[in-house]
């Protein structure tokens, strides 16, 4: 089994980007994997994939004058790990410290420019000795930020290894999409990321939408792979007890915040007008690790805490329906028309009717629509989600269909089984290349 060095993203089971992680990798041992990630990961990990983690702390990341006098020490190497939260449930409340960074200091930064430029990561001498200590035979990176592509870059040019980079979502094309300097900085971050993409050797993208996005943009070819399903622990093994007997159930279970939170909002109007019309009433339910206020201003929406991955399933096939939602702002159809989100796959399998709630630009949209697995809305409008609600709640006979066709697809192309197995094979054939 080949040894892979793992930057960008933690194993865990809570996040999109962790639990992607670990179905990918689930076919190699925990000893042949590593990860460096920041210190703020720690507390969110898993080690049932992988053990062997590097924390980079301030012997890595550095904030340059006068930044530099605000930042706080954090311990760089391998620590001690903290594993995610072993709860039934959970949510998460902000601090005040955590609401003024995010909701005011980072919104400045990034409308002046300085985000890009007020800190550097550095290939520490303690860093590159755990790696050594490794040993890896392949690097395999995901970057969400200029600092953590320049870090890609100067870690790849160091280890002089086979290079495999894999791209989640397009936060390339929201590089400088307000604020000073807008074109200088979309065009810079730009080149840097296809200077990464010239020394991969293989590249990877979350949909197929992307892939041929990227293939244009910077002029190599990108295969797809996004989340596959483990069967034997999605698939439903009994009949499942409805969630309600009395009301129709729909779940929407992942993030919220920026790309999400306006069209979850439009969807809870909607389903207070429905139950104000209908004899027939919908509990819209909203399971996120965020406590959020708002949903006490909608009769009918109501907060979940989040539980463990491993009582997903169950809770999926409990519910009427799911929700896979999108944003329609020109900013969050550039940030995720191009994504395929985590939940996806895991949703199609249970054989619960899944609604999408996103512009026709958007990869899920497309995919949807291509193969008919989902009930589709293709506007954020109060009055056009009443309308299809109307439709879908009703109909019987095309949930059925459409969740049937939903389960055979993701068995077709989205079982762990075979998509790991394409996966591990894309290793090997990089490293057979390699050899010769």
């Amino acid at each position: 089994m080949y040894k892979v060095l793992i930057f960008g993203q933690s194993f865990n089971t809570n996040t999109g980007g962790g639990v992607t992680l670990s179905n990918l990798f689930s076919k190699w041992n925990k000893d042949d994997l590593a990860v460096i990630c920041t210190s703020h990961a720690n507390g969110n990990i898993s080690i049932k994939a992988c053990e062997n983690y590097y924390f980079i702390g301030s012997d890595e990341f550095l904030y340059k004058f006068p930044f530099n006098y605000f930042q706080r020490y954090s311990l760089s190497g391998k620590l001690p790990i903290i594993e995610s939260p072993d709860k039934e449930s959970f949510s998460y409340k902000p601090t005040w410290r955590e609401l003024v960074i995010y909701k005011i200091l980072y919104p400045v930064l990034n409308w002046s420019g300085l985000m890009h430029v007020i800190s550097t990561m550095e290939v520490s001498s303690n860093l590159l000795n755990w790696i050594k200590e490794f040993s890896p035979d392949l690097l395999y990176i995901q970057v969400s930020t200029r600092e953590s592509l320049l870090f890609a870059n100067k870690l790849s040019d160091i280890l002089n290894i086979p290079i495999i980079i894999h791209q989640m979502d397009d936060w390339l094309s929201t590089i400088g999409s307000n604020g000073l300097d807008k074109k200088y900085w979309n065009k810079k971050v730009n080149r840097e990321y296809k200077e990464l993409v010239q020394k991969a050797n293989l590249c990877l993208s979350i949909s197929d939408l992307m892939g041929q996005e990227y293939e244009k943009r910077y002029g190599a070819k990108f295969k797809t792979f996004h989340n596959p399903v483990n069967l034997k622990v999605w698939l439903s093994k009994h009949k499942v007890r409805k969630y309600s007997e009395v009301e129709c159930s729909i779940l929407y279970a992942g993030r919220t915040g920026f790309g999400i939170a306006t069209s979850l909002k439009a969807f809870a109007a909607a389903v207070e007008r429905f139950n104000d019309d209908s004899a027939i009433k919908i509990r819209f339910y909203i399971q996120t690790a965020e406590e959020l206020k708002w949903t006490e201003d909608y009769e009918y929406t109501v907060h979940k805490q989040l539980i463990p991955y491993e009582k997903l399933p169950q809770l999926f096939q409990s519910m009427d329906f799911l929700l896979l939602p999108c944003d329609f702002s020109k900013k969050a159809i550039e940030f995720l028309k191009y994504s395929m989100p985590t939940k996806a796959p895991e949703y199609m399998i249970t054989g619960t009717p899944i609604i999408i709630l996103a512009p026709e630009e958007t990869a899920i949209f497309q995919y949807a629509s291509e193969f008919s697995w989902a009930f589709t809305i293709n506007s954020d409008n109060e009055d056009v989600i009443y309308s299809r609600l109307n439709e879908i709640v009703s109909n019987d006979e095309i949930q059925q269909n459409i969740s049937l066709k939903a389960v055979n697809l993701a068995k077709e192309r989205h079982s762990q089984e075979v998509v790991t197995e394409q996966f591990f094979q894309e290793f090997e054939t990089l490293m057979n290349m390699e050899v010769q």
